[in-house]
Formats: C-alpha cells, sequence, structure tokens
C-alpha cells in the first residue's frame, strides 16, 4: 500500500481534530453539518479537477485549440458533476471578507447544475444564527476550515478505502 493514501482511519482522525478545532464550548451538532458540506466540496472539486486534467489531456491530444479546449472544459455534459467557477476550491479558498454567504451561493449552484443532488446542498445554511442571534459558525471558522481541508487530496487515487 502507498505510504500516501489517506486511509479512513487518517480521514477520521483529521474530521476529528477538525471538529474539536472548531467546537470552543459549543455542542458538535451546531457545526458538524459545517464540516461535513465542506468534505463533500473538497471531494467534489477534487475529482471534477482530475476529470478536467484528463480532459484536457484528450482534447490536446486531438489537436484542439486552446480557446476550444477552455470552451468545452466547461460543458456541464463532460462531467459526471459538475463544478460551477463560483464554487472552484480556488476561488473558494480566495474568498475571506463573506465566506458565509458565498458558499451558499455555491453550495445553490452546484445543486443546479448537478440535478441528481436534488436539492440537498442547499439545506445547509451557512448564515444561521441562534436563537440568541450567535452565528452557528463564523467567517472566520470557516476561513479556517477552508485552510485545513487544502492538505488534503480527495481524489480515489489518494483515498486507501
Amino acid at each position: 500500500m502507498n505510504g500516501n493514501l489517506l486511509s479512513l482511519a487518517q480521514l477520521e482522525n483529521f474530521l476529528d481534530e477538525t471538529c474539536d478545532s472548531l467546537k470552543g464550548d459549543r455542542e458538535a451538532t451546531e457545526f458538524k453539518e459545517y464540516v461535513i458540506a465542506i468534505l463533500f466540496l473538497k471531494r467534489l472539486n477534487d475529482r471534477f479537477e482530475l476529470e478536467r486534467v484528463v480532459r484536457r489531456n484528450k482534447l490536446t491530444a486531438k489537436g484542439l485549440s486552446q480557446n476550444e479546449i477552455e470552451e468545452d472544459l466547461e460543458k456541464r455534459e463532460s462531467y459526471r458533476l459538475f463544478v460551477p467557477k463560483i464554487a472552484r476550491w480556488d476561488r473558494i479558498k480566495q474568498e475571506k471578507q463573506d465566506l458565509r454567504s458565498y458558499l451558499t451561493k455555491a453550495f445553490a449552484e452546484i445543486d443546479n447544475m448537478n440535478r441528481g443532488c436534488l436539492g440537498l446542498l442547499n439545506t445547509v445554511d451557512f448564515n444561521k444564527v441562534s436563537e440568541s442571534g450567535k452565528e452557528y459558525i463564523s467567517n472566520d471558522d470557516l476561513v479556517e476550515l477552508i485552510k485545513d481541508f487544502e492538505a488534503l487530496e480527495l481524489t480515489d487515487d489518494h483515498l486507501a478505502f
């Protein structure tokens, strides 16, 4: 087994540590949906980017121009699950000011572009506040969460499970 593969135990440990760093004096149920949402988003992006690389190589081998390649790479039907530009990891990790609203829009757009998601992604409310008016997850916590997930490669070839 390749030592670079992420095992299920390593992923579980990573998620536990990530949740612990966010938890503070809160209950895990207050933020676990966000950790799972970001895990899904990172996995979706990593798989999408890998598909794009493979597709780009095939289109280049066919002799298409750079413009034709770029146009083809943005066709929804070319992918199992399509990640719209707003939801791409490179864009998300650059968003620092209002990441909560940005992620809400990004998930809605993923859901819109991938009808197979059946509206499930729109159930995560990054702007949710408690009855006392406290945010369930702050913008700063989300920025840190994105940084935490940056190091993980979640393509099939990097997973041991």
